[in-house]
C-alpha cells in the first residue's frame, strides 16, 4: 500500500530535480525529505533517481511513476475536499416534497436561489398533498417538505414561509357574483364542492371552523382532494368552493373570485423537516431556504 506522505515527497523531488527545494517547498528539510523516497523506492522495489553528484534525474521507472503518482494525489486531495464540503452540507441530495400550490412559484423560485447557493446539493422534489407529506416524514421518504401545516406523529420542525387569504369560486353568472365580497351567511344551502377530509384535512378542518362559527350549512355535494378539480366541478356549474388566493393563478375559464367579508382565517404555507434529521445537506438546504423567505419578507 502506498503510502501519500512518501508520494508527495516524490512529486516534489520529481518535479523540482533538486532534493533541497524540494524540502522546501514541502516546509521540512532534505534528510527526511530523502528518507521518504527512499522507503518508497524499498516499497516499490524500483529506482526512481539517478543520483549524480548534487544533480539528480528520474529513471525510466520514476518517469512512468510520474504520471500516476501526480494523478493519485489530486485525487486524494479531490477526496478531501468532498468530504470536507459534505461535511459543511454544500454536497448532497435533498429529498423535498411540496403541494401543488407550493410547486407554482414558491419551490421554482427557492430551487432557482438554491442552484446559485448551493449548486453542489442534488435535489430530488416529490409532488405530494400535504398529508401525504407528513406520511412520507413517517417513512422517512422526504428530507424537507412544504405543506399545510398539520399534526403528525413524527416530531416535526414547521416554518411559516406563506400566508394568504381564503376566497369564495363562483360559476360565471352565479348570483353572488354582483357582490365584490361574499358574506359566509351567503353559502347557507349554496351547493358546495368541499374539501375532503382526508387528504384535504387542513383546508376541510379550517373551512368547517369558518361554517360552524358563521352558523352556516351549504349543501356539501362533492369532497374533492385537489384545488384543480375544485375549480373543474365549480366551472361546471356543479357548486361553489372556498379555495386558498393562489387558486387563481390556474387561470380557469368562467369562474369568478371573490374575498370572504371580515374573514381572518387564512392559508398558511410551511417548510417542515424531522427534530431527529442530522443530514448536513439537508440542514445547509434548509438554512438557506429560511434566510431566503426572511429576505422576501422584508
Amino acid at each position: 500500500m502506498l503510502d501519500l506522505g512518501q508520494v508527495r515527497c516524490f512529486v516534489a523531488a520529481a518535479t523540482e530535480l533538486n532534493f533541497r527545494r524540494a524540502a522546501a517547498l514541502l516546509n521540512m528539510t532534505q534528510p527526511p525529505l530523502s528518507r521518504q523516497i527512499h522507503l518508497l523506492e524499498e516499497n516499490l522495489g524500483v529506482k526512481l533517481f539517478e543520483r549524480i553528484g548534487r544533480t539528480v534525474k528520474l529513471t525510466t521507472e520514476g518517469r512512468a511513476f510520474l504520471a500516476d503518482a501526480s494523478r493519485l494525489l489530486n485525487i486524494a486531495e479531490q477526496a478531501e475536499s468532498t468530504v470536507r464540503r459534505a461535511s459543511k452540507g454544500k454536497t448532497g441530495r435533498v429529498r423535498l416534497g411540496f403541494t401543488g400550490a407550493a410547486g407554482y412559484e414558491l419551490i421554482p423560485e427557492l430551487l432557482m436561489a438554491a442552484k446559485h447557493a448551493l449548486p453542489e446539493i442534488d435535489v430530488v422534489l416529490l409532488e405530494l398533498v400535504s398529508v401525504a407529506q407528513i406520511e412520507a416524514f413517517e417513512a422517512n421518504a422526504i428530507d424537507l417538505g412544504f405543506l399545510r401545516p398539520l399534526p403528525s406523529r413524527q416530531q416535526l420542525e414547521f416554518l411559516l414561509v406563506d400566508k394568504e387569504p381564503l376566497i369564495v369560486a363562483l360559476p360565471a353568472g352565479h348570483e353572488l357574483c354582483e357582490f365584490k365580497q361574499i358574506e359566509l351567511k351567503q353559502l347557507h344551502d349554496q351547493p358546495f364542492i368541499m374539501h375532503s377530509p382526508t387528504h384535504g384535512k387542513y383546508f376541510y378542518e379550517r373551512i368547517m371552523g369558518m361554517f360552524t362559527t358563521a352558523e352556516v350549512k351549504p349543501n356539501f355535494t362533492q369532497y374533492i382532494d385537489q384545488t384543480p378539480t375544485i375549480l373543474s366541478l365549480v366551472r361546471a356549474g356543479l357548486g361553489v368552493g372556498i379555495l386558498p388566493f393562489s387558486s387563481q393563478r390556474f387561470h380557469y375559464d368562467n369562474v369568478e373570485f371573490r374575498l370572504i367579508a371580515r374573514n381572518t382565517v387564512q392559508a398558511e404555507m410551511s417548510m417542515a423537516w424531522r427534530v431527529d434529521q442530522d443530514n448536513p445537506a439537508v440542514t445547509a438546504f434548509r438554512l438557506m431556504a429560511a434566510e431566503y423567505f426572511a429576505s422576501r419578507t422584508k
